[in-house]
């Protein structure tokens, strides 16, 4: 390891426990800000609507990792999150998985009722914009929450950490904080008492998954964001309902027991360079 990155990890460490802290916190308070009085509107999000929706509330984790990030670390911190949030240069089969996971998003049209070219962008709490509901999705959604969850507070347990632990730590609060989605997001509000207990084994295969991917990619937010918006789309659509929502979480449970089952894996510090 360069001189200048164990310094680097050694200041992080030194105040890890704190900021990290301060992070959760932050992500909670700015997120829940917008989804309280949702909840106490008695508002309901459904797909393809533009409002009443949950989806500013997104960008609480980044906004939190962002404000902990400068208060803690100054401008260089800044930068070393910039060039994690940029980071392309990965080896060209994690793009692959990203196109795999959108071709699942697709099986709808040659498996199943056949839906609408329109009911792909019909995304929980977004409008129907067509193609545009993708970046929108990239940016709200799959940044928004990286940014914090993979980005900030992963990154910071996976200094001390193997990726296991860094994931298995990260499920509870990642889990915890769409507390308030469930009496606001349609598609969750019906779930019930099996279908909470089956989404909350699911976001904890999907934090192995996305804690693996992330510091296996070189510790890209780029990629994790990507593949994030690509896997909602599996199941946060009209067209995703049924078979396109099974495959998807299936994979992603079957890729979390894989994953945990070969956590041998040693823990890769990050690159200082995008």
């Amino acid at each position: 390891m360069a001189a200048e990155e164990a310094v680097v990890v050694a200041q992080r460490c030194a105040g890890s426990p704190r900021r990290l802290i301060a992070f959760v916190a932050l992500a909670y308070g700015i997120s829940w800000a917008w989804w309280i009085p949702l909840v106490a509107t008695g508002a309901v999000v459904d797909p393809g609507q533009a409002w009443p929706t949950h989806l500013p509330g997104l960008l609480g984790p980044a906004i939190a990792a962002v404000l902990v990030t400068g208060a803690t670390e100054g401008r260089a911190g800044i930068a070393r999150l910039w060039s994690r949030i940029v980071r392309w240069r990965v080896r060209w089969y994690w793009y692959g998985l990203v196109a795999g996971t959108v071709a699942v998003a697709a099986l709808p049209l040659v498996v199943g009722d056949r839906p609408d070219a329109q009911d792909f962008a019909a995304y929980s709490g977004a409008p129907m914009a067509g193609l545009w509901i993708v970046p929108y999705v990239l940016l709200v959604n799959g940044f928004g929450e990286e940014i914090g969850w993979r980005g900030y507070l992963a990154d910071g347990l996976l200094d001390t950490r193997s990726r296991a632990t860094a994931a298995l730590l990260v499920w509870p609060v990642w889990a915890l904080w769409h507390l308030p989605l469930f009496w606001v997001v349609g598609n969750l509000r019906g779930l019930g008492v099996g279908g909470t207990a089956g989404w909350l084994v699911g976001i904890g295969f999907g934090s192995v998954v996305l804690t693996w991917l992330y510091d296996s990619a070189s510790r890209s937010i780029l990629l994790v964001a990507l593949w994030h918006t690509a896997y909602n789309f599996t199941t946060a659509t009209e067209a995703s309902a049924g078979i396109a929502a099974a495959v998807s979480s299936t994979v992603v449970m079957v890729g979390g027991v894989v994953i945990l089952a070969l956590r041998r894996s040693r823990r890769r510090p990050a690159p200082l360079s995008p």
